[in-house]
């Protein structure tokens, strides 16, 4: 069984892969833009989308992992909505939320195949709790990436703000 460490520093490194490939493409600007509003919509939906995600995850890695990201790129752009559906999340939210199919697919074909890539290097046996606690935390940084993305497309940006008068 991973320790609380090793599961931290899996996702801070997934995390930061994740960033830098998205920085690198112009989709963020080397910040992972949040807020706890996103941050507290993904505590209430990641229960539900765990379970449609494992079933289909053997079938569908990089598309599991994807939909995370689709996910947070629609709490983003929409998070006061609310809509159902794993088996055709791309194109619902693409079509109907973001309409935007040409910055949002690319983005998460590209960040859904790296996540991919880095949890398999893990070399965890199939199965295992092990193997699920990270794919748990897997598809947390991949909600947490598409959502940056699309706030980043939206324009949202961290600004240092003079609080005094």
């Amino acid at each position: 069984m991973p320790t609380e460490t090793t599961v931290e520093k899996y996702k801070d490194d997934l995390t930061a892969n994740l960033l830098e490939t998205c920085t690198g493409s112009g989709l963020l600007k080397g910040l992972l833009l949040e807020t706890p509003d996103i941050e507290e919509a993904w505590m209430r939906l990641a229960p539900s989308f765990y379970g449609d995600a494992v079933r289909n995850f053997n079938a569908y890695p990089e598309y599991c992992l994807a939909c995370a990201g689709y996910l947070g790129m629609a709490i983003a752009y929409l998070w006061d909505k609310d809509w159902a559906g794993f088996d055709d999340m791309d194109d619902y939210i693409t079509d109907n939320i973001l309409k935007d199919r040409k910055h949002s697919v690319p983005a998460m074909q590209t960040c859904s195949a790296n996540a991919y890539h880095f949890l398999m290097r893990e070399c965890m046996e199939p199965g295992t709790a092990e193997a699920y606690q990270f794919f748990l935390v897997t598809v947390e940084v991949m909600f947490k990436i598409g959502a940056a993305i699309e706030l980043g497309r939206l324009g949202y940006k961290y600004e240092k703000m003079d609080l005094g008068n």
